[in-house]
């Protein structure tokens, strides 16, 4: 392809097509932002946090208060929230290897999950230690038209009856559009009418603040994320989060470190600063990245390409 266009002009008429876009994501910020501040004065953050502990780490401050504010914030009964997590993958594997035991039925309802967690799961080939070879049962409901299929989902929840479902908030990288807060929303309503006790659990990687939500708002159980995606504000070195309620929360942090010891260990020299200043920055982080996704789809598609989220689409995701 042949491009002859004026830099200059292509940037100009592409901000003045992302004008609408940018208003709602600096509304949807401000909200968020509040949402921090808030969570940071009720916990009574202070500098005294900030430092590191050595050894076992018990009665951690610092620690302790980066749980709390994440809960705060989540609107969950529980968090923890670690530079122990090497990922969002491993927050996710935690979570799942914790609740699952053998002849459990896990269920992904937005086909299937992307490869990382498909080597957790065992889905696609042999994978030690994986769900699979722990005899957890693994069935998806397929996308339909290229989107999540309600009422297949229903079905399919309603005759199995799962252990836990698996949503995953984000596209990744499969070509289906994220989901809202209300498709998560919807989702889980037509879980818990079918099977009431089945665990609903969020892959929130990539959607952490891009709503005035967040999943457990829209009555997920349980979320698991990166905080070297959103939550990190580019700033967290490393590390990831789960949250939700307490029971299950509990039983992942068991799986973490050993039974019975949970989240009352687990010290960093290395101190807590860089991850409560990330949190505190992750709004407005969140919101400048979307925008230039948002600004790299209008540049792009008026380049002759096509894009997927379109410039006119709500963003929900990091993900363009």
């Amino acid at each position: 392809m042949t491009l002859s266009l004026d830099l200059e002009t292509l940037r100009k008429e592409a901000l003045a097509e992302c004008a609408a876009q940018f208003e709602r994501i600096d509304t949807i910020c401000l909200h968020n932002t509040a949402k921090v501040l808030a969570a940071y004065k009720e916990a009574q953050i202070s500098s005294y946090q900030f430092a590191g502990t050595s050894g076992y780490g018990y009665s951690d401050m610092g620690r302790e208060k980066l749980d709390e504010v994440f809960a705060r914030v989540f609107k969950a009964e529980k968090a923890i929230v670690r530079p122990h997590f090497v990922s969002g993958t491993h927050a996710l594997a935690t979570v799942l290897l914790a609740l699952l035991q053998t002849g459990d039925l896990m269920m992904s309802l937005v086909g299937a999950p992307y490869d990382t967690m498909q080597g957790v799961i065992g889905y696609a080939h042999e994978t030690p230690h994986s769900l699979k070879e722990k005899g957890v049962r693994y069935e998806e409901v397929p996308l339909k038209d290229n989107a999540y299929d309600l009422a297949g989902i229903e079905a399919a929840v309603a005759e199995k009856q799962p252990k836990l479902v698996l949503i995953q908030r984000s596209r990744g990288y499969s070509t289906r559009a994220s989901l809202t807060i209300d498709d998560i929303r919807s989702i889980i309503s037509v879980v818990k009418k079918v099977s009431p006790k089945t665990i609903c659990f969020v892959d929130n990687c990539y959607g952490e603040f891009a709503a005035e939500e967040e999943p457990i708002e829209a009555g997920a159980d349980i979320i698991a994320g990166s905080l070297i995606k959103n939550p990190g504000g580019g700033i967290a070195p490393t590390g990831g989060y789960i949250a939700g309620k307490e029971e299950l929360v509990h039983a992942a942090a068991d799986y973490l470190t050993a039974p019975g010891l949970g989240d009352e260990l687990g010290s960093y020299a290395a101190g807590y600063r860089l991850f409560f200043q990330g949190f505190f920055m992750a709004p407005h982080v969140t919101a400048q990245a979307i925008k230039g996704a948002v600004f790299a789809a209008a540049v792009f598609e008026k380049m002759g390409f096509k894009v997927s989220p379109a410039v006119q689409n709500p963003r929900v995701d990091l993900i363009q």
